[in-house]
């Protein structure tokens, strides 16, 4: 080839090298760019993400709290009216049987039982277990809203 040959070959050997580094330098820049948006992108969608898990959650919490009071004013309605037809059936009043042999039976032992007038006694105490009940449970149900003692 000679001498010009050789020239010229030494010389688009350092323009193809030249060629070839400002490309490798711009294909590093390109991907070092690539990587820190991929790095704010994972930022800001984990930022998002835990944004939303948060309403999410306050969202289930406030469910929850929901639940737990209407489910409490339940119980403490259920008190009241169970309490209030306690006081209007102090007065007992035998029915008619339901059909079964139990119900005849439990007739006649309580019709031989009458002589010892433990009915009475048994109404009494059952009047004062469940005013006790009732009223610790409404006391207790009903100080839930304000914190309790």
């Amino acid at each position: 080839m000679g001498i010009i040959g050789d020239a010229f070959n030494k010389l688009f050997q350092l323009i193809w090298d030249a060629v070839k580094w400002i490309a490798d330098f711009i294909v590093n820049i390109f991907q070092n760019f690539i990587k820190v948006l991929q790095v704010i992108f994972e930022f800001l969608y984990a930022l998002v993400d835990a944004i939303l898990y948060l309403v999410y959650m306050v969202g289930v919490l406030a469910v929850k709290l929901f639940l737990v009071i209407f489910n409490a004013a339940k119980l403490l309605w259920s008190f009241i009216v169970g309490f209030g037809r306690t006081l209007a059936s102090l007065n007992y009043t035998p029915r008619v049987s339901s059909g079964n042999g139990y119900s005849e039976i439990l007739g006649r032992l309580f019709k031989s039982l009458s002589v010892l007038q433990l009915d009475v006694v048994a109404y009494i105490m059952l009047f004062c277990l469940w005013f006790i009940t009732a009223i610790t449970a409404i006391k207790l149900i009903s100080s839930i809203r304000v914190g309790g003692d």
